[in-house]
């Protein structure tokens, strides 16, 4: 019974052997934190343009022209970065600073709101470095207007206001949803959450 029992091991162990192959050494890869993938074509548009062409951003065109803000985002140079604010993130905003709907806020917020989210430098996501800090200023002035900005290493995500010097505790936080939308007079960047450095 033994020598059966080593016999069909063995032959086992033949069949096994025979349907192996010797595997290739993976190549070596080395990660380059900065090789960010291309940027999609520029928009033949403005900024306003796009928003009031997506259902997406009802709320913050509504905002804008409640605001008499339209040429900020209609004209200019292509010198700026805006943080276009989903409805997700208007909703959030209403929700949070204890408002029903826009019609509530009184013209002022909506200006320091919306002036808070245009940022006088131009940068995607290549144009900055990876896990360092940024401090920018935003068309809302003084101190109330900078703005922290941070790009994380891991997908090379841009968190706005989650560090850096001189960050009060009033400020709120958000990683940018959709990167690097290029147009005429700027690049923009989707958010589905509001950021502030100060109350409005």
């Amino acid at each position: 019974m033994k020598p059966a029992l080593n016999l069909m091991i063995f032959f086992a162990a033949l069949i096994l052997s025979q349907g192996c192959k010797k595997l290739e050494l993976q190549k070596s890869f080395e990660f380059d934190e900065n090789d960010h993938p291309p940027v999609a074509a520029p928009f033949n548009m403005s900024i306003y343009e796009f928003m009031t062409s997506r259902s997406e951003f009802s709320m913050m065109t509504a905002a804008v022209q409640r605001a008499a803000m339209e040429p900020v985002f209609s004209g200019g140079e292509d010198n700026k970065t805006v943080l276009l604010l989903r409805n997700e993130a208007m909703q959030e905003f209403l929700s949070k600073e204890g408002y029903a709907t826009l019609d509530d806020v009184p013209v002022e917020i909506l200006q320091k709101l919306l002036k808070y989210h245009v940022i006088t430098t131009r940068f995607t996501q290549r144009d900055l470095r990876v896990q360092f800090f940024y401090q920018f200023q935003t068309l809302l002035e003084g101190d109330a207007g900078l703005i922290n900005i941070w790009k994380f290493r891991e997908y090379w995500i841009i968190r706005i206001n989650s560090g850096g010097e001189n960050l009060p505790p009033t400020a709120k936080s958000a990683d940018v949803y959709l990167h690097n939308y290029e147009f005429k007079n700027g690049v923009a960047h989707h958010m589905t959450k509001y950021v502030k450095r100060a109350p409005f």
